[in-house]
């Protein structure tokens, strides 16, 4: 975000107050921003997109600017009508979450039927922002359902960019067969993910049929751009019986690439799917750099498929393509687990830590040295720094054009990367 302000003072209050707020937008937005404080606006804007009204509008700035409950709403997700010709109404603005939550989400009603067959808060969106926002709810699956590209913030996101959300909704099928993808978002295509957490625990139990399943990423998938997933982290525990089923991402495909990323809950494989600590599934050219695995493994409920045991499961990836880019990765050592399970050789892939040891400073050491970008915290793993925002500035008058600006003690240039807080 960008904002371009005439004086000194407000220069430094600025970067010492800095927050993650539509208030700093551009001013050229202004006249295309809307509030929302209720839940009843939120439901107005949910109209408006789907009468068509945000079609390509991505001059649009959304603002949420006060947490919202909607105990009692059967979600329908917003931007999810058809018009005549068949062609789906979206949303391709920006929506700015200015750290406010919208809890009490309904979203087992709706989910899996055939006129919602991409589901979430949002049902597509393509070009759009989102920032900011944390969602919590439930999901809880009753009966088979239809194929449902679901994500707790959109079922389908391409060329977007998803910054500080949190995902606070819980899974469960309850051994109900479900088709397609979950995740902080379900199917994303050459899009952005950083600085994101999911912080609910997945429960899928059952014969499944094909489900992709990630923290942060069902699917995440690069065409013409490259889909990338950084700075994320997942601290729910998992129970997968899903085909692909990972802590960060279900699979990566293309040049889609994870970096500095980790997850922290137990994880509960069941069959013998493509189950991994950060990845399930990894394609030829995808990458997975800097990220680590941190939590219990149970392996009580994996079936051997008599050829190499738990030949599907890894402490970092399920499945790899042998042409896939690894570089700095860990995990807990776990007694029969690699770093891979199938499809590439393990040892290129991550390397085994004890539990212990990922909570000293030696480890944090060797996760920077290898090029990851983590924070120290005693008797804790290593923790990811806060979001980063680009700030401009104008200093006048003319006189002070050569003015030494610091923040922290540190001399900063224009534009200045500054991290919240």
């Amino acid at each position: 975000m960008k904002k371009r302000i005439g004086s000194l003072l407000l220069i430094l209050a600025l970067c010492f107050t800095l927050l993650p707020t539509a208030a700093f937008a551009e001013e050229n937005e202004q006249s295309s921003k809307i509030s929302i404080t209720t839940a009843d606006e939120l439901l107005q804007f949910a109209k408006a997109v789907d009468n068509g009204e945000y079609d390509d509008k991505t001059d649009a700035v959304v603002s949420l600017d006060a947490d919202l409950d909607l105990t009692g709403v059967a979600w329908k997700p917003i931007g999810s009508v058809f018009d005549d010709e068949g062609l789906q109404h979206y949303f391709s603005g920006k929506f700015y979450g200015n750290g406010h939550t919208i809890s009490n989400l309904d979203f087992s009603k709706n989910y899996g039927k055939a006129e919602y067959p991409s589901f979430g808060f949002f049902s597509e969106i393509y070009g759009a922002e989102v920032s900011d926002l944390t969602i919590e709810g439930t999901l809880e699956v009753d009966s088979e359902q239809e194929y449902t590209f679901f994500g707790v913030f959109t079922g389908v996101a391409s060329n977007c960019t998803f910054s500080n959300c949190v995902s606070n909704v819980t899974f469960k099928n309850d051994n109900n067969l479900v088709y397609g993808t979950f995740g902080l978002i379900g199917y994303a295509i050459d899009t952005t993910v950083e600085y994101c957490r999911n912080v609910a625990n997945i429960t899928i139990t059952g014969n499944m049929g094909s489900l992709y399943v990630g923290g942060i990423v069902g699917f995440a998938e690069s065409n013409k751009d490259i889909s990338k997933i950084s700075y994320c982290s997942n601290t729910g525990n998992m129970t997968l019986a899903s085909p692909h089923g990972g802590g960060i991402v279900g699979q990566l495909g293309g040049k889609s690439q994870v970096s500095n990323c980790y997850s922290a809950g137990k994880l509960i494989p069941i069959g013998n799917t493509e189950i991994g600590g950060i990845a399930g599934t990894v394609g030829s050219s995808a990458t997975v750099n800097h990220c680590y695995y941190f939590g219990d493994i149970d392996l009580s409920q994996f079936i051997d498929d008599n050829s190499k045991l738990y030949s599907r499961f890894g402490g970092i990836v399920g499945n790899s393509s042998n042409s896939a880019i690894y570089q700095n990765n860990y995990y807990t050592d776990t007694e029969n687990v690699t770093a891979c399970g199938v499809g590439i050789d393990a040892s290129t892939v991550g390397i085994a830590k004890q539990s212990s040891d990922m909570k000293t400073p030696d480890f944090y050491d060797t996760l920077k040295k290898g090029g990851g970008d983590y924070v120290y915290v005693e008797n804790s793993t290593p923790i990811l720094p806060a979001p980063k925002y680009t700030v401009s500035f104008v200093v006048t008058p003319a006189e002070l054009a050569n003015v030494v600006i610091k923040v922290n003690g540190q001399v900063v240039t224009n534009p200045a990367n500054l991290e919240a807080g």
